[in-house]
Parts: C-alpha cells; sequence; structure tokens
C-alpha cells in the first residue's frame, strides 16, 4: 500500500532527526511506502488536500516529539499547536479521527506532553505507547520502532520477504524429486550455498544503504550546526550593533540633559559641549531642532552671536515652524542692531504662536529703537495681558514711557518689574533713571544703590548715582565717577 507510513513533525524542533529516520525507514519498507512531508508532494498540487489524502492513505502515523514541540510559536508569538492551520496538528487530527495507528517517536530526550497541554482533538495522543529514539542508541532504537511498524502493518519479521525465498525452496526441491535421489545431497548443498550468499548480499547491501543514510544524516547535522553557529554569530553581530546603539541614545540623551542643567547653573561653555555631544552622538538629536536651539541661547548668553545665529537658523531649517527659534534669533538681530529683521523675526513667531507673550515684549523693544514708542506701548500691553507676570514687558513697557516723558508710568512699570523680579538690576538702574528726571535723587540714589549690589561692575550705575550724588551736593559722587571710569573707560562722558 503506497504511503503507508506517514512522518508527523516540526521543523523548528526535530527536522535533523525525522530526517535521519526517514532515510532508515526507507531502506527497509521503501521509498514510496514512508511519506515525510512537502519535499515529497508533486508540482501543482493543492499541498492541504494532499496531506489529508496522505494521513487517511496511510496505515500508521508517525509523530516525532522533540524538546521544543509543545513551544514553537508563529510570528505573532503564538503558540503553532494551538492555530487552526497548524499542518502538525491537523495530520495528528485526522489520524486519531480515522482511527489510523498514532505512535508517538520521543527524541532528543523529549517526554509524552500532558494532556492538559492540549487542545481537545489532540489529547488521545497521550494515550498512545510512545516509543524513545535516542542518539547514543539510535540504531538499535530505531530497529525496535521497526519491529512496531512491522507488526502494526501485519508484517511479522519480513514474512513477505522469506515468503518469496520459501517459494523458491518448494521449485528447488520440485526439481530435486524429478532429477532423483541421487543427486538431491549435492544440489541440497548448492541451494544452501546460494541463499547464504543471497542473505550476505543483501547483508551488505543493508548495511551500505545504512552507511549512506548516516552519512547523509551526518552531512545534514554539519550543515545544520553551520548554519546555526552563522546565524549565531549573525545574531551576536546584530545585538552588538544593537547595543552599541542603545548605548550611543543614552550617551546623547545624558548629554542633553547636562547640557540643559549646566546652563540653569549659568555654565554656558560646559552646556554648550553638552548640547555638541547630543547632536554628535545621536541622529535623533542632530536632526532636533530645539537640540540647535537650546545650544543656540547658551551661545547667546555667553555673548556669541555669530555662533547663536548659526545655531538658531539649523533649528529653523529643521522645523520651519518653531516659533521660539525665530523668537530667539530676532532677541540676537536686536541686540546687533538689525531691528528690521528683528521685527520680521518677531512677527513670524507671533503668527505660529499668537499667545507668544515676549515674542510682543521683544518686538515693543524693537520699535522704541526705531522710535515708534506708540507701537511699542501697543505691544508691550499685549505681552501684560497674555502674561501679567512677564518683568521684561514691564520694563519695555516702561523704557517706552520713559521715552515720551511720562516718567510717572515708566516708575509705575519698573517698580512692578521689580516686584515681579527682584533680582533685576537693569529695572533698578532704570528706574533710577526715572527718579532723576521727577528730580527724586534720594530714590534714584537708592535704586543705583541696589544695581550696584545686585551688580558689582554695573558701571552705568556708578556714573549715575555719582551724577545724582552731586546733585545733592554730596562729594562722594566723584568717587562714583571715578569707579564707573575704571570699570568702563567710556563711562560717563
Amino acid at each position: 500500500m503506497a504511503d503507508t507510513i506517514f512522518i508527523n513533525y516540526r521543523r523548528e524542533d526535530s527536522a535533523a532527526t525525522a530526517g535521519r529516520l526517514h532515510d532508515r525507514l526507507v531502506q527497509v519498507f521503501g521509498w514510496k511506502n514512508v511519506f515525510m512531508d512537502v519535499d515529497q508532494i508533486p508540482a501543482g498540487i493543492d499541498f492541504v488536500a494532499h496531506l489529508n489524502n496522505q494521513v487517511a492513505a496511510s496505515n500508521v502515523l508517525l509523530v516525532i516529539i522533540g524538546p521544543h514541540w509543545l513551544d514553537v510559536k508563529d510570528e505573532a508569538g503564538q503558540r503553532r499547536l494551538d492555530q487552526p492551520d497548524d499542518f502538525v496538528a491537523i495530520e495528528i487530527e485526522a489520524a486519531l479521527s480515522r482511527d489510523i495507528r498514532v505512535i508517538p517517536v520521543l527524541v532528543d530526550g523529549a517526554s509524552i506532553p500532558k494532556a492538559n497541554e492540549l487542545r481537545d482533538s489532540l489529547k488521545p495522543l497521550v494515550r498512545r505507547q510512545a516509543i524513545e529514539v535516542r542518539q547514543p542508541h539510535f540504531g538499535r532504537d530505531v530497529q525496535a520502532l521497526i519491529e512496531r511498524l512491522r507488526e502494526a502493518l501485519g508484517d511479522k519479521g519480513g514474512l513477505a520477504r522469506w515468503r518469496g525465498r520459501a517459494l523458491a525452496g518448494v521449485a528447488v526441491i520440485a526439481v530435486l524429486l524429478l532429477i532423483g535421489a541421487g543427486s538431491y545431497v549435492f544440489l541440497g548443498h548448492l541451494v544452501e550455498r546460494g541463499v547464504q550468499q543471497a542473505e550476505l548480499k543483501l547483508e551488505e547491501e543493508r548495511k551500505a544503504a545504512e552507511a549512506d543514510a548516516n552519512r547523509k544524516v551526518m552531512d545534514a547535522a554539519a550543515k545544520a550546526e553551520q548554519d546555526r553557529q552563522a546565524k549565531a554569530a549573525q545574531d551576536a553581530e546584530a545585538k552588538r550593533k544593537a547595543d552599541e546603539a542603545e548605548q550611543q541614545r543614552v550617551d546623547a540623551q545624558n548629554a542633553f540633559n547636562s547640557g540643559i542643567g549646566y546652563f540653569q547653573k549659568g555654565d554656558y561653555d560646559r552646556a554648550i559641549a553638552s548640547y555638541s555631544d547630543a547632536i554628535r552622538l545621536s541622529l535623533y538629536y542632530s536632526t532636533n531642532p530645539f537640540a540647535w536651539l537650546n545650544r543656540g541661547i547658551a551661545y547667546s548668553s555667553k555673548g556669541d552671536y555669530t555662533e547663536a545665529l548659526v545655531n538658531y537658523n539649523q533649528a529653523i531649517r529643521l522645523d520651519p515652524k518653531n516659533a521660539p527659534a525665530f523668537f530667539h534669533r530676532g532677541t540676537v538681530y536686536g541686540i546687533q542692531g538689525d531691528l528690521d529683521g528683528a521685527i520680521a523675526d518677531f512677527n513670524q513667531a507671533i503668527q505660529l504662536n499668537p499667545n507668544y507673550s515676549p515674542a510682543f515684549a521683544n518686538r515693543a523693544f524693537a520699535y522704541e529703537n526705531k522710535g515708534d514708542p506708540d507701537r511699542a506701548i501697543a505691544d508691550t500691553n499685549e505681552a501684560i495681558r497674555l502674561d501679567p507676570k512677564t518683568p521684561f514687558a514691564f520694563a519695555n513697557r516702561a523704557f517706552a514711557y520713559m521715552n515720551k516723558g511720562d516718567y510717572d508710568r515708566a516708575i509705575a512699570d519698573y517698580s512692578e518689574a521689580i516686584r515681579l523680579d527682584p533680582n533685576n538690576a537693569i529695572a533698578f538702574y532704570y528706574r533710577g533713571l526715572a527718579n532723576d528726571r521727577k528730580g527724586y535723587f534720594d530714590r534714584s540714589i537708592a535704586d543705583y544703590s541696589e544695581a550696584i549690589r545686585l551688580k558689582p561692575q554695573y558701571a552705568a550705575a556708578f556714573c549715575a548715582r555719582g551724577g545724582a550724588k552731586l546733585m545733592m551736593k554730596d562729594s562722594g559722587g566723584h568717587e562714583d565717577i571715578a569707579k564707573a571710569r575704571q570699570l568702563n573707560a567710556s563711562a560717563c562722558r
């Protein structure tokens, strides 16, 4: 009967052992009587239907169970044995439902699974008597399996082969009877010798076939080991690269965070170095507009406006909708005297974020320096409306009021800026100037003194305080003016 023995196995679990067992069974039962897997399916045939037909046509189904038979998973991480389209399960279910002899074959130290580890249709498998095939005793264990298969197939120790030999013997005896008893002994000797030679030849062929099968199995095992080692090397290299990339990512993130910490401490050089490391180490930070923006702010804070503009420009190239980048670039343009460029950038920042209070405040400063105090006051009003706790918005509006000669409002706004930021030396200095204009020299001297306390190298504050003291007939004013010129030779001119 064709396809009498069906070998059911899972490639990921026991392919090498199943192949070796297949070759051994073919030697005994013939190629056409052993079906293994899709390699034997004719081209153009529906392999699902073909597998079902093969199982239905088989007398015995061998279930090869290795140590990972239960646990092999599919691409989604689900156990394959539980999937409705798993061919291993389908073949076993087909055999069990047709009452075909099912023999579990345990290989590589595996054990028969427990019933609670199988779906209901496969649970009868655990009640089938299993045979163990161990690699150190492969030949002996497979021979025991062959005997079981012969019993299952109704072949008691190869009776079909010996039946043919017996018929040949009968024919010889008939010839002996015809030629007479005188020749019986001689011819009987020849027959016995011929049988022995035939058996020797069969044994030699069997050993040769077994040796060839063993060689193929060893070659396959060696190839599988080479493939395993190559795959292990590839996996190790991939892991090394992944670990290296992850370490670079961590180093870049730490560098970026360090940059923020150094900037908050006022250590702008270290902040710049840390941001630079983050940009160098990581594609994420090298293409992150805020990494460039932060480095630009650090450069601005240390007075390096050329490098600041380089970083702001890159941040805007990476993100043309980055309102803070336009705001900070506009601020640098204003410091450099490019008031039109500053106003254009502040306009863009406000267009991108209509609630951007600092952009209104700094645009007010630019308008003030262009001699347009009314527009400056309008912008500072909007900045204060959006954020009533912005000290430099009050200071900018106060400056505009100063230029319009409205010193009372200027003093009120500088006072509010100081209330919001008590360490604002510039606000104290300018409130002192407004008090000077009002003739409140005692108040202005107090403001200049506070500005100097907060900023001991503030040459303009020394100069202004010296002038206010002289107006109060205090000769100490000369000392302040001398100190101002010592700090800045061009002061008090």
